[in-house]
């Protein structure tokens, strides 16, 4: 993992970190398990999209959250609270 830039004081100022995301990286495999679990909730579960219609955003919500709290279970990834509660804000968008 590379080292991470100092927590940012604004919107603008998030440097990204760069992150290998080819085929067989560490990234690839933890996008692999995110999905496998995304996929399980909108697919199988009784509050899934698929058995429960609702809109694209709440099953978007849904994805998201299942995906991020599988990782977090199994332990796969770590929530940076320091930075999390240190930052001003959070940019929605990747620079290009």
């Amino acid at each position: 993992m590379a080292t991470k830039p100092p927590t940012p004081t604004g919107l603008n100022d998030w440097d990204r970190i760069t992150v290998d995301t080819n085929p067989g990286s560490d990234f690839a495999i933890i996008d692999r398990v995110a999905s496998s679990a995304a996929m399980a909730w909108a697919c199988n579960s009784p509050n899934g999209p698929l058995k429960k219609p609702m809109p694209l955003m709440t099953a978007i919500d849904g994805v998201v959250h299942e995906a991020i709290l599988h990782l977090l279970e199994l332990g796969l990834i770590d929530i940076d609270t320091e930075r999390l509660h240190g930052a001003s804000g959070w940019p929605l968008h990747r620079k290009r």
